[in-house]
């Protein structure tokens, strides 16, 4: 059952990733590394918080990781 978790969050990290780089118009690797590496949304954000997020609108998620950019200081 692990197994199948973590498999459902990377899927939806991967989504995060592409939606956010459509929406700022840039490549996903570029995305990737602002999540990753650039801050720390991806491990501390996006997949603590799949439950509360994978529920909602491609939108609302996309607006919200723009938010946590912002309040990052990154955007």
């Amino acid at each position: 059952m692990r197994f199948v978790m973590d498999e459902r969050k990377l899927e939806f990290s991967i989504f995060c990733i592409e939606a956010l780089a459509e929406k700022l118009n840039i490549d996903s690797e570029g995305v990737y590394k602002l999540l990753k590496h650039d801050t720390d949304i991806l491990d501390n954000y996006i997949i603590p918080c799949y439950e509360a997020l994978h529920s909602q609108s491609k939108s609302y998620i996309v607006e919200d990781l723009i938010q946590v950019l912002e309040e990052k200081g990154v955007m």
